[in-house]
């Protein structure tokens, strides 16, 4: 990359630049992590890349010297003993660029991040918390601490550089939060971070009573299935449900990164503050507040919700109309099962309009199916697929090996038949492996799906095989750029590329396969654009464990029908 006009090297062995007018600091990297543990965003090269997704190419003391010339003001790293206290210190944004094709493109580092829990964005700011000094007993040198990795984190160290102010952990098993893979480009790519002092520190004082409240938050939130209960949580519960009103937001936001088990505790302890105090002294503006707030986790704003109700059940009934869309499935189902009552008791001329309207915002196969029914029943029927936005013409390949489970991890020939010398061609024949010995040759075939919500059997499609990899490959036609999302469905394990780039992968074989098992966030290009599938088959030998099959439909955002976008039947396709 260019070096950033207007802005001052810091040292002319490191990329590390300062733009006093800009009040900014840029530093280069690459892109160094896409999935797995994440416990920083960024680290100095060469230390903790295995759990970082950028690494820089510059000394985390002269990033901190760089950030002090631009105004910002270290404040402490976090405090775990006696008691915990947040990482505190001036906020920075860190927006980071790199370079897609001819086209340069910058994100928010949040944005590389998601939830583990919801797979929501970060929302969390990085704090300078200044990391700090150690002196080597022997050497008697002195270090600066986040040098050996702590540069930008994203889980809580006493030796973070820049840190988010939340209660977090260094331990993997209580990490909350992984690279959003489908938006980081390739590993390798070149990066440019961008640090910017934006808000002074953000360090209060807290009362003993609110360290008390946030060390149980934090207890409970951890809390794991196999761990036990110890007295420590034990207690920390019983402080939780004390029947304080004012408990209620802070145990819905620590919902936010809540384990399955600890959700509950939590949620157990919302409803006991709940029945213990009285309805008019709840906080009830900020209940709103956090329900109105869609970058929540849905179960918390799910309970906000309820506790409004419990209070007034017309204000619940009239908030209804406004979670057709929400990306919470519980709100939105209740307010499609709303629009369904209206419709049924409306006039029979009126129901297929209103039902049909009803369908957009439809997410659950329950009532996908009772919406089709009741068309049905009404002689108005739908095209069910194509209201689903379901792949229908596919061309399928295989069987390559995947005895004890190699092929997972294996790169064949259809993953690399992308653009150059290894351009697609459905005609080059291939040879492959499966339980029973060799296979092949076998060539790419089209197959076509008549199942309503798109079930390819590759049992059928490619034959019965155990120990087996297949492939699938399907064409979409976008007429302009456009965001979607790929819903699908599979008990056995898989992996999902969309123009090449691998956008989601599932080691897991025979389950269980709910609807919409999976979604996967994608981007379409103009024109046409490639969708492959890699279904890998075990060798189980349980009748249950027969099943070769995925189910896949194409929708727009948060599962919007999607418009704008077809597909031609293999023979179609070039």
């Amino acid at each position: 990359m260019a070096p950033p006009a207007g802005a001052r090297r810091m040292d002319p062995e490191q990329p590390v630049w300062v733009d006093p007018d800009e009040g900014v600091v840029h530093v280069d990297g690459r892109v160094t992590l896409r999935q797995g543990v994440l416990e920083m965003f960024a680290c100095p090269a060469g230390t903790k890349e295995h759990e970082s997704i950028v690494g820089v190419d510059a000394a985390a003391e002269l990033l901190h010297v760089a950030l002090l010339a631009v105004g910002a003001e270290p404040g402490a790293p976090v405090q775990f003993h006696p008691e915990y206290v947040p990482p505190r210190g001036t906020v920075i944004e860190v927006r980071v660029h790199w370079q897609e094709g001819e086209e340069k493109r910058s994100a928010d580092a949040q944005e590389w991040i998601r939830r583990t829990d919801t797979g929501a964005v970060m929302k969390l700011p990085f704090v300078f918390a200044g990391s700090r000094r150690w002196t080597d007993p022997e050497s008697k040198k002195t270090h600066y601490a986040a040098q050996a990795g702590d540069l930008i984190c994203v889980s809580n160290f006493t030796s973070a550089m820049l840190d988010v102010p939340v209660a977090s952990t260094d331990a993997n098993d209580g990490l909350l939060f992984e690279p959003f893979t489908e938006r980081i480009p390739p590993v390798d790519t070149p990066v440019r971070l961008s640090l910017r002092p934006v808000d002074k520190s953000v360090d209060v004082e807290s009362t003993p009573e609110e360290v008390a409240l946030n060390e149980a938050l934090a207890t409970v939130r951890y809390a794991a299935v196999g761990a036990g209960v110890d007295e420590g949580l034990k207690a920390s519960i019983e402080l939780l449900a004390e029947p304080d009103p004012e408990r209620l937001l802070p145990l819905l936001h620590a919902m936010q990164a809540a384990r399955p088990l600890a959700e509950n505790y939590l949620r157990m302890s919302i409803d006991t503050v709940a029945d213990r105090t009285d309805p008019s002294a709840w906080p009830l503006e900020g209940l709103r507040a956090f329900l109105a707030d869609k970058s929540y986790s849905p179960r918390a704003r799910r309970t906000a919700f309820e506790l409004l109700g419990r209070v007034d059940a017309e204000e619940a009934e009239t908030l209804l109309d406004g979670f057709l869309d929400d990306p919470s499935q519980e709100l939105r189902y209740d307010a499609v099962a709303k629009r369904l009552r209206l419709a049924a008791e409306a006039p029979e001329a009126e129901q297929a309009v209103l039902l049909k309207e009803t369908l957009r915002y439809a997410r659950s196969l329950d009532q996908l199916e009772e919406i089709e029914r009741r068309l049905e029943d009404l002689g108005s029927p739908i095209e069910f697929a194509g209201e689903l936005g379901v792949v229908k013409h596919w061309l399928v390949v295989g069987p390559f090996d995947n005895r004890d489970g190699v092929g997972f991890e294996a790169e064949y020939a259809p993953e690399k038949s992308g653009e150059g010398e290894d351009a697609f061609d459905a005609t080059v024949e291939f040879t492959g492996h499966d339980e029973e010995g060799p296979q092949g040759p076998f060539t790419w075939k089209p197959t076509s799906t008549e199942d309503r919500l798109g079930e390819v059997e590759l049992n059928s499609a490619i034959g019965s095989h155990k120990g087996a990899v297949g492939y699938a490959r399907a064409v979409l036609v976008a007429e302009e750029p456009c965001d979607i999302e790929i819903r699908y469905t599979s008990k056995v394990a898989c992996k999902l590329w969309v123009n090449d780039w691998l956008h989601h992968e599932t080691p897991i074989y025979h389950s269980g396969s709910p609807f919409d098992q999976h979604v996967v966030p994608a981007r379409l290009e103009a024109g046409e654009n490639v969708l492959l599938l890699k279904a890998c088959q075990n060798q189980q030998s349980e009748p249950w464990a027969q099943t070769w099959s995925y189910q896949l439909r194409v929708t727009g955002p948060n599962g919007a029908p999607l418009r704008g976008v077809s597909q031609p039947t293999p023979q179609e396709t070039p």
